[in-house]
C-alpha cells in the first residue's frame, strides 16, 4: 500500500474514533441536561436571591468572539458543564455598587446561563444538606474566606457549573471559553524561575492555579480530591503565616496541587474527566497588569478587580519595621525591588516552599481553535546550554500567553499572530475550499516545522488535519513535544526527528519535493538555518514551493554559531524573492523600527493587508537584517506568488 494511502486510512480510522467519543459524550450531556435534580427541593433555599435568565434573552457582545480565542467556539449545544454562573458574598446587603456592576458583567455577556447568588447562611445550608460528612470541617474554618474556598468547590461538584468571586468582570461570553467536552476549566495564575521569587510576591507554588474563576462538571474527580483535602486539614497548621495557611488549607495551592495530581494520572490518554488550564492572560490577569500582561488585552475573558480584603498585612512575614519600610522605598528607587525582595525572602523564618521536581511537565490550553494542549517544562529548570536563558522562556510565554512570543511592541490584534497569517490566512482557506473538488489522496495537507521547541505549530497545524514533520534536536523540547503529541492524540499526524544533520544534506527534502501538497514550512534553526536552508534549496530547486514559509531570524546566532555574515542572510531573501515568494511580510523589532511600508508585489491582494506586519521586498532585506541585535528575532513570512 502506497505510504500517503495508508496515512489516509489511520486518517479515516482516527475520524471515526473521534466521532464515536463524540457521540458518547453527546449521551453524557444529554443525560446531566435532563437527570433528575438530585435534592432539587432544596435549590431554591440554598441560592438566597438567585437571578434566572430566560433563554429568549438577546444576546450581547458577539463582537467580542475571537477567531482564535481562549478556548473552542461558542456552541448551543448542550456541554458537560451546566450554563450556570454561581457567586457568593456575605448577603446582599453587604454587596457595593461596584460589586453589583461587576455581577451584572455575567448576566449580560451570557443571556443564556443561569446565575446564582449565595449569602453566608445559603452556603452554611447548603453544606449542611448535600456535604454532611464535610460540614464539622466547614463550620471550624474560621477564616470567612476559608470556608467561601470550600464552598466554591463543594457547589461545583454538586451542581457544576462556572464559579465566580462578586469582585471579577466577565468580559467575554463562557460559551466561548467552556467547550462543549470540557470536564473541568481552570487558570494559570504565575510562574517563577525561583522559589524566592515566587514567595516574595506571596505565591505558595513556583506556578499556580488560580481559584477566584473556573468551571467544572458535576463529580469531577479535581473537586473530590480538594474537598477531601480540606476535611483532612481543616486544623492543619501548614505554616505560622497565617495568610500563606489559608492558601496552602484551601486556596490555590491546595488547588493547583489536585489539579496537577489528576493531570498527571491521566496525560498518556484523553480522559473524559479531563482538565484544560488556559493561560494566565485568560482568566489570571491584575489590574496592575503584573508580568505585563494587561487587563485589557483582548485574549481576556475574566478581569479579577481585587476588591476583597481578607489577607492581613502581618500574615506574611509578622509585622515590618520602619527600617523594612526604609529598605523597600530605597530600593525602590534603585530600580531593583524584585532583587531586595528575594533577597529578604531567603531570610523569612517562614520561608518555604514545595520542591521542585524539575522533569515535570505542566499543561497549557493554546490559544487556537480548535484548542490543544501543549506541555511546557517550569521556567528555571531547563539544563544549561547555549541560549538557555531565552528558550527556558518558551514555556512562560506560553503560560502567559497561550502563544509563543514575538518580540514587538506592536498589538497582536486578532487573526494577526504568526501561526494566525502562516497557516489559516486568505490563502490556506483558498486552498482548502479547492481541495473539495479533488481525490482524496490529493487532500492531505504537510507542513515542515524545523526547529519546534515546544512544538506550538506542529500542534496548531495537526488540530487542523495536516500532516506535520517535525525536527526538534533539544532533548528537553522533544520529551514534552512528545508527551502533548500523545495528550492530544496526534501521533498519527506528527512524525518527530531530531536528525537535523540529515536536514542539511538535503536527502530529506527530496523525498518531501514528492509530497503531492506541503502547504507551509517554518523554520527555526537557531543558529543552523542557513546550512538547513541548503537542503530547503534543493527541494525550492526542483519546483516544489511551500504555499508559506515562515523564516525566524535570530541574526546574533547565525553569526555566532556559524560564522556567517549579514550578506548570507540576505541572500536567502533574495533567492525566495526570484523563485517567486514575492508577498513577504515581517513581526519584530526591524518593524517595529521601521514602520508599515505600503509595498506592492504582485497584482494580487497580500496577506499583511490590515494588519501590523510590516512589508518588504527583496531591496529591504538588508535594512531588516541589520537592524537586529543581540537576542533579538524578527519573525519573516514568505507566500508565493502562485497561491499553492
Amino acid at each position: 500500500m502506497d505510504h500517503r494511502l495508508g496515512w489516509i486510512v489511520d486518517i479515516a480510522g482516527a475520524r471515526w474514533r473521534s466521532r464515536a467519543r463524540h457521540a458518547a459524550l453527546a449521551l453524557f450531556a444529554l443525560f446531566l441536561l435532563f437527570r433528575p435534580r438530585l435534592g432539587s427541593s432544596s435549590d431554591d433555599a440554598g441560592t438566597t436571591g438567585a437571578t434566572t435568565r430566560g433563554r429568549d434573552a438577546a444576546p450581547t457582545a458577539s463582537d467580542r468572539r475571537r477567531l482564535d480565542g481562549g478556548g473552542r467556539k461558542a456552541s448551543a449545544r448542550a456541554k458537560l458543564i451546566p450554563r450556570v454562573v454561581h457567586q457568593t458574598y456575605k448577603s446582599r446587603a453587604s454587596l457595593t455598587d461596584r460589586h453589583r456592576a461587576m455581577m451584572k458583567t455575567w448576566e449580560d455577556l451570557n443571556p443564556e446561563w443561569e446565575t446564582r447568588f449565595y449569602d453566608d447562611v445559603a452556603c452554611d445550608d447548603f453544606v449542611r444538606e448535600h456535604f454532611p460528612d464535610y460540614h464539622a470541617a466547614y463550620a471550624s474554618l474560621t477564616k470567612k474566606v476559608e470556608q467561601s474556598d470550600f464552598f466554591r468547590y463543594l457547589v461545583i461538584l454538586k451542581h457544576g457549573g462556572v464559579y465566580a468571586d462578586v469582585d471579577t468582570e466577565c468580559r467575554r461570553p463562557m460559551d466561548d471559553v467552556v467547550g462543549g467536552e470540557d470536564s473541568l476549566v481552570v487558570g494559570w495564575e504565575n510562574e517563577f524561575d525561583t522559589d524566592a521569587k515566587a514567595y516574595s510576591r506571596h505565591f505558595v507554588r513556583r506556578r499556580q492555579v488560580l481559584n477566584w474563576v473556573f468551571a467544572g462538571a458535576p463529580g469531577h474527580p479535581v473537586l473530590v480530591n480538594v474537598a477531601k483535602h480540606i476535611n483532612r486539614g481543616a486544623r492543619r497548621v501548614f505554616t505560622e503565616a497565617s495568610n500563606r495557611n489559608t492558601l496552602e488549607r484551601t486556596g490555590p495551592g491546595a488547588f493547583t496541587d489536585a489539579v496537577m495530581a489528576h493531570f498527571e494520572s491521566t496525560q498518556t490518554k484523553r480522559s473524559f474527566w479531563n482538565v484544560r488550564v488556559l493561560p494566565k492572560v485568560v482568566l489570571g490577569t491584575h489590574p496592575l497588569n503584573e508580568e505585563g500582561v494587561r487587563q485589557d488585552h483582548p485574549d481576556v475573558a475574566v478581569a479579577h478587580r481585587y476588591t476583597g480584603n481578607w489577607k492581613r498585612k502581618t500574615g506574611w512575614n509578622g509585622r515590618r519595621s520602619l527600617f523594612d519600610h526604609l529598605g523597600i522605598f530605597a530600593h525602590s528607587l534603585m530600580n531593583d525591588l524584585p532583587e531586595h525582595r528575594e533577597r529578604v525572602a531567603k531570610r523569612d523564618p517562614y520561608f518555604r516552599m514545595p520542591a521542585v521536581d524539575d522533569a515535570r511537565r505542566y499543561p497549557v490550553s493554546a490559544l487556537w481553535e480548535p484548542a490543544f494542549d501543549v506541555m511546557t517544562p517550569l521556567v528555571g529548570t531547563m539544563p544549561d546550554g547555549l541560549e538557555i536563558e531565552e528558550r527556558d522562556m518558551e514555556g512562560y510565554w506560553l503560560t502567559m500567553y497561550g502563544r509563543p512570543r514575538v518580540g514587538t511592541a506592536r498589538v497582536m490584534r486578532p487573526g494577526q499572530t504568526p501561526a494566525d497569517i502562516a497557516l489559516a490566512g486568505p490563502t490556506r482557506r483558498a486552498a482548502r475550499r479547492g481541495d473539495d473538488d479533488e481525490d482524496d489522496d490529493d487532500r492531505a495537507r504537510v507542513f515542515i516545522d524545523i526547529g519546534t521547541d515546544l512544538g506550538y505549530y506542529t500542534l496548531a497545524a495537526a488540530s487542523r488535519g495536516d500532516t506535520v514533520y517535525a525536527y526538534e534536536w533539544h532533548e528537553t523540547f522533544l520529551d514534552n513535544l512528545r508527551a502533548s503529541i500523545a495528550y492530544n492524540e496526534y501521533g498519527d499526524r506528527i512524525s518527530v526527528s531530531k536528525d537535523v544533520v540529515d536536514l542539511t544534506h538535503g536527502e530529506r527534502f527530496d523525498e518531501f519535493a514528492k509530497l503531492p501538497k506541503i502547504d507551509a514550512l517554518r523554520l527555526a534553526g537557531r543558529g543552523w538555518d542557513l546550512e538547513i536552508f541548503k537542503g530547503i534549496r534543493k527541494m525550492l530547486d526542483a519546483g516544489t514551493y511551500p504555499r508559506a514559509f515562515l523564516f525566524e531570524v535570530r541574526a546574533s546566532l547565525i553569526r555566532l554559531l556559524m560564522r556567517h555574515k549579514d550578506a548570507d542572510i540576505v541572500a536567502v531573501f533574495e533567492y525566495l524573492w526570484n523563485v517567486g515568494y514575492t508577498d513577504i511580510g515581517h513581526i519584530g523589532p526591524a518593524c517595529d523600527g521601521r514602520g508599515v511600508r505600503s509595498i506592492k508585489s504582485s497584482s494580487r491582494e497580500s496577506e499583511f493587508d490590515d494588519t501590523e506586519w510590516c512589508r518588504m521586498d527583496a531591496s529591504s532585506a538588508a535594512a531588516v537584517v541589520s537592524a537586529l541585535r543581540e537576542r533579538d528575532t524578527e519573525i519573516v513570512i514568505f507566500f508565493h506568488e502562485s497561491g499553492a
